[in-house]
């Protein structure tokens, strides 16, 4: 490549992740309209629970970002995901006013109900413009209390309402609700590498390290169109223990027959979408 291309390629880059960020700010307001009267009571009142629930989330998102422009192929669509999921271990037969006025607060149509299994669901969803997706499913356990996902998901970063800050108004509004949260969240899109699955992995690595010092491995998978590698990096709090390791961040790239593409899926701490 000419320096003129890689020096033209390369501001691209930067201004399509610049554009990212700017994107960042506006992630899900309109979802929030009708809870702005609970939203800042419950900002203003942040302890240091919610701290250690939101730790790493800022680093995680940034890294995720910056990660993603590096290794998917300009202009192809990302698949961006972020997870909230937790229990509610109060009484189940308030779950259905419960989960009614979680999503009403987070800005989703009507709750819908139904028994799955002898146990009652309650979905809710809502498009949040053209590229994204917000949706809470609060279901009851076999052994009382519920369990309760919130998912915001986006074909197009670029394009969507996504904040940082809004994130962690979902986060705080499950904690109002009486709800444990964790969150985790993954990229997934066509690697600009066309080589094997563990070449394009190992250069993904290299653009991980670029961003993020100490990224050390802890634990590998592969088979024929497959490779997966998880990591420590002690630089994001956000981890889950799989035996004696912290693993912060997963990567996996599958080789696609059919046109012989690479896809890369990039989870922190770990991929909850599949690869």
């Amino acid at each position: 490549m000419k320096q003129n291309d890689r020096g033209c390629s390369q501001n691209k880059g930067k201004l399509a992740l610049l554009m990212f960020c700017l994107c960042l700010t506006l992630f899900m307001l309109a979802g929030f309209r009708s809870g702005d009267k609970q939203l800042t009571a419950i900002v203003s009142s942040a302890t240091d629970s919610e701290s250690s629930v939101f730790a790493g989330l800022p680093e995680s998102l940034s890294l995720l970002s910056s990660v993603g422009q590096e290794v998917i192929v300009p202009g192809t669509t990302l698949r961006v995901v972020l997870k909230w999921q937790g229990q509610y271990s109060g009484d189940s037969d308030e779950s259905e006013e419960n989960a009614t006025m979680l999503a009403e607060q987070l800005g989703l149509g009507k709750v819908a109900r139904s028994d799955k299994d002898g146990y009652m669901t309650y979905r809710a969803a809502a498009s949040q413009g053209d590229f994204s997706k917000l949706s809470m499913l609060w279901t009851n356990l076999e052994q009382g209390g519920s369990y309760v996902f919130v998912t915001f998901e986006t074909q197009n970063p670029l394009k969507a309402e996504w904040s940082q800050d809004a994130a962690e108004k979902t986060g705080k509004l499950m904690m109002a609700a009486g709800i444990t949260p964790e969150w985790n969240a993954s990229l997934q899109g066509t690697a600009s590498s066309l080589e094997s699955p563990g070449e394009a992995i190992a250069a993904i690595e290299g653009s991980i390290a670029a961003e993020e010092s100490g990224l050390h491995r802890m634990e590998s998978y592969e088979d024929v169109s497959t490779v997966s590698r998880s990591y420590a990096i002690p630089g994001i709090k956000r981890f889950v223990n799989s035996g004696d390791h912290k693993i912060a961040l997963q990567v996996a790239v599958h080789k696609n027959d059919n046109d012989n593409s690479n896809r890369v899926t990039i989870g922190l701490p770990v991929i909850t979408i599949e690869y």
